[in-house]
């Protein structure tokens, strides 16, 4: 490798940190000879490319929530490698995987993983001449701007300078003040989730515990299948879509009772068929697409966006219905759309009148076609159609702040209803709270109160439970607001990088550029993914079809490496192939 290379370090090589190599590597390959690049990848974690959440060691019952047909390492056309090594997740399942799961419509994570990690081998087997990879496992702690050059220190003791900085950290743990130093309880404290088979361990939960878990999204829902089928237990089914019982092991815990602030359950996915059989649903999505992607600046949630997704899912729900509608009707159905909406986006959404299971029970029926489509489907099949319009148009929209926070509101919301688990997972929990494995008596509003060394969790809907252990299952917010240390706030405290007042995420531009703290770009630097939350949208995902950046990212690293190159030669860069 030339000692005059471009340097370039990528922070974090999770599936984003992986994505970004991508696609630097395949515009390295379009460039030629004028790419004459050194690559450092930095991340502690002992399985690159996958990192933590895609750990090809974790169980199988850990499944994505992604379908299968979305997953695709490889941009279109990539010359990242050979056209023979560029296969999508199924392809490569049926090929070099495990046949077996290659038709699981949502696989376990560990196969994804395996995949991920099978990618950077590839990588690094079709390097360009001009490129060197080196994989570097340890964590960044700190970047720093000197003279045109970024230096770079490790938590191992090396530092070294790079032309190109680019942040790819994702998940970063953060102090939580439910359950940080300040925990007083009698009952055990299990901070995190994950490694399941560390964290929630017989060693550290004993079979037979009673256990509280704080928060009732997929998180909690991993806890609870790791207590259960994780210790043995099995889940079996029958004809009937869905309904499944559990045979308990013995090893399991007694009992697991979730507790979090409203209840409310995330829903099963439903099959995809069920929205395909559906007249004139296409063109219902396509219409708010456009009409999303037509609003201009400034816009507001709750005009726009709200008028928007009001019309389009009473016209769902009455599509799905399949019969003729009076005006009269129709109104109705934008009004109770409405309302949802209202509640959804101002903090206070319609309460769980039927209780959590009889809705995820609920949720299973319609989605396997058995129940007929009801006004919180038409909100998730909503949600998800127009989901890549929202993305594009509100990334580094000018909403006002009071708009922010209705957004942030109502994707929580939203997110229950369009992003919940597969239904083999909804009918594992179903099957559980049947079985009276997991408890909701207390899921909503549930408290934990420590009595003469005795702690329990209490509501207003029924007697006190005590617990023996107590499980955070609430991930750390994305962005880097909450951050007390470590990278991300080194680059805010220093200037190099700023968050808009009421966003949580590192302010980037259309390339992934760091915007510092005069709101100028800090050259040679940038971030993807959860430290950007907010200036740019739904970064919680694998469907590369979402964001543009990381592509933009690497087209102008390979034009600065290849006027870098030209300078050294004495000659005018030509144009990118």
């Amino acid at each position: 490798m030339a000692l005059d290379a471009s340097r370039v370090a990528i922070v974090g090589l999770g599936p984003k940190g992986l994505f970004a190599l991508e696609r630097l590597l395949d515009h390295a390959h379009r460039a030629g000879p004028r790419a004459v690049l050194h690559i450092d990848l930095f991340d502690p974690h002992p399985t690159p490319g996958a990192g933590p959440v895609y750990d090809p060691r974790q169980p199988d019952y850990l499944r994505m929530n992604l379908a299968s047909d979305h997953l695709d390492l490889w941009w279109p056309d990539s010359r990242a490698v050979p056209a023979a090594d560029r296969m999508a997740f199924v392809e490569w399942q049926r090929a070099a995987g495990d046949p077996a799961l290659a038709d699981e419509r949502f696989p376990p994570r560990a196969s994804v993983g395996r995949y991920l990690g099978n990618g950077l081998e590839r990588m690094l087997g079709h390097l360009p001449p001009g490129v060197c990879v080196a994989l570097r496992s340890t964590t960044v702690c700190a970047a720093q701007k000197r003279d045109s050059m970024w230096r770079i220190v490790a938590a191992d003791g090396s530092s070294g300078d790079y032309d190109e900085v680019l942040i790819a950290v994702g998940h970063q743990p953060r102090p939580d003040p439910h359950v940080g130093d300040l925990w007083t309880h009698a009952a055990r404290l299990i901070p995190a989730v994950f490694p399941v088979t560390h964290e929630l361990s017989r060693d550290r939960v004993a079979p037979g515990a009673s256990v509280a878990v704080r928060g009732f999204a997929l998180t909690f829902l991993d806890a609870a299948l790791a207590l259960t089928e994780g210790r043995g237990g099995r889940f079996e089914g029958d004809d009937h879509p869905y309904r499944l019982t559990y045979t308990p092991s013995g090893d399991e815990v007694g009992a697991i009772l979730p507790f979090s602030r409203t209840g409310r359950p995330m829903l099963a996915k439903p099959e995809p068929e069920l929205a395909a059989d559906i007249p004139g649903l296409r063109a219902l999505t396509q219409s708010g697409h456009e009409q999303i992607l037509g609003l201009t600046d400034p816009l507001t949630v709750s005009s726009d966006i709200a008028r928007i997704l009001t019309e389009t899912v009473a016209s769902t729900l009455q599509a799905a219905d399949g019969t003729r509608h009076t005006t009269r009707q129709t109104r109705r159905a934008q009004a109770a759309a409405k309302y949802w909406l209202m509640g959804a986006y101002g903090g206070s959404p319609p309460v769980v009148v039927d209780g959590a299971a009889a809705e995820i029970e609920r949720s299973l029926q319609i989605g396997a076609g058995l129940h007929p489509p009801d006004l919180q489907w038409a909100f998730g099949e909503t949600w998800r159609g127009l989901y890549p319009a929202l993305v594009t148009r509100l990334t580094g929209a000018e909403l006002p702040d009071r708009s922010w926070r209705q957004f942030r509101r109502l994707a929580v919301q939203m997110e229950r209803v369009a992003f919940g688990p597969p239904a083999v997972n909804a009918a594992k929990l179903h099957a559980l709270v049947t079985a009276r494995r997991v408890n909701l008596t207390h899921v909503a509003g549930g408290q934990l109160i420590t009595r003469e060394r005795t702690t329990a969790i209490h509501s207003q809907e029924g007697d006190p439970c005590a617990v023996d252990v107590v499980v955070n299952a609430v991930l750390p917010a994305p962005g880097a607001r909450d951050a007390q240390a470590g990278l991300l706030v080194q680059l805010v405290t220093d200037g190099y990088a700023r968050m808009v007042f009421g966003r949580r995420g590192l302010e980037v531009g259309s390339d992934a550029g760091c915007i510092g703290s005069g709101g100028n770009r800090s050259v040679g630097l940038a971030a993807i993914g959860r430290p950007t939350e907010d200036s740019v949208v739904g970064n919680d995902t694998l469907n590369r079809a979402l964001h543009p950046h990381v592509d933009l990212w690497a087209t102008r690293v390979i034009e600065r490496a290849a006027a870098h190159d030209a300078a050294r030669r004495g000659c005018r860069a030509p144009l990118m192939a």
